[in-house]
């Protein structure tokens, strides 16, 4: 090979170098997104999560709280835990798998970081879970065609979702007469068709899934207590579970509440999806 070859192979390859190096830095550094992630700051630094740089949690459509809508969840818990995820710098991942039911054990297994759908802070769930500050109030209420009352669901056939507290004091109660079911399509649907007498639920989320798909005649009533579901003596306050093994996460959800309730957040949400804001104070953290 000639000096002159030599020198021109030496050009060739340093050119041909410098353009592998542009082109690869335009696909690995130039992108609008990549210098946003960059540029995040998180409230809490060095969060373990499931997976590295996301939030995974477990959902299911139960509107108002939560609505399952592709890779996302929306709804006043949902509209929430965006925000959250917004400010810890972390890309949300949604997981429905196992439906309401498996909200919570798929919490303790690690499975996901929190748990959505509007879960009321217990002391059986402080006992498996990290329940967050609570969010707002949640009153539970009988929904019928009847204007059945939380004293006369004795000898009527009541359905409830998987996972709800009172479930237990209800099966005890009511015997056969007590169905559980997994997602609300199926027991507003035995409500519609007569196949049930009245649903056990969140008055809120009634009220919100009535405003698109309503029932003639169905009323919503607030609980009242009842000594044959203790669980009624009170109002629920709803929290987002995490694991009991990771408390800073808790602790890190705790304080990313209160921010978003002081700068009007959560009221903003609130009023979005038609609840009154005074919900959003709810007060020192109780368990039923």
């Amino acid at each position: 090979m000639t000096r002159n070859s030599r020198i021109l192979m030496r050009t060739l390859s340093a050119g041909t170098a410098a353009g592998l190096l542009a082109i690869s830095l335009t696909a690995c550094g130039g992108t609008d997104n990549a210098g946003t992630a960059a540029d995040c700051t998180p409230a809490h630094e060095g969060l373990q999560t499931v997976t590295e740089g996301e939030l995974t949690v477990a959902s299911y459509d139960y509107y108002p709280a939560t609505k399952v809508e592709g890779d996302n969840v929306t709804g006043l818990e949902g509209d929430l835990i965006n925000e959250i995820a917004k400010m810890e710098c972390l890309k949300l991942t949604v997981s429905t798998s196992g439906g309401a039911g498996a909200v919570i054990p798929n919490v303790q297994s690690k499975r996901v970081d929190i748990g959505s759908g509007s879960w009321l802070r217990t002391k059986e769930r402080s006992k498996i879970v990290y329940m967050s500050t609570p969010l707002w109030n949640d009153p539970q209420a009988i929904i019928s065609t009847k204007g059945i009352k939380s004293d006369e669901l004795e000898g009527k056939v009541v359905g409830s979702v998987a996972g709800n507290l009172y479930n237990n004091s209800l099966q005890k109660w009511l015997g056969d007469n007590f169905k559980i079911y997994q997602d609300d399509e199926s027991i507003y649907g035995d409500l519609k068709a007569g196949r049930i007498d009245a649903i056990v639920a969140s008055a809120a989320s009634a009220k919100g899934r009535f405003e698109d798909a309503p029932i003639e005649g169905a009323q919503v009533i607030d609980v009242t207590p009842n000594p044959n579901v203790p669980e009624f003596a009170a109002v629920g306050q709803v929290m987002l579970p995490s694991s009991l093994d990771n408390e800073a996460l808790g602790k890190a959800l705790d304080e990313d509440i209160e921010k978003l309730r002081e700068d009007g957040t959560i009221k903003k949400i609130l009023e979005k999806y038609g609840l009154d804001p005074a919900v959003g104070e709810p007060g020192a953290p109780s368990m039923l």
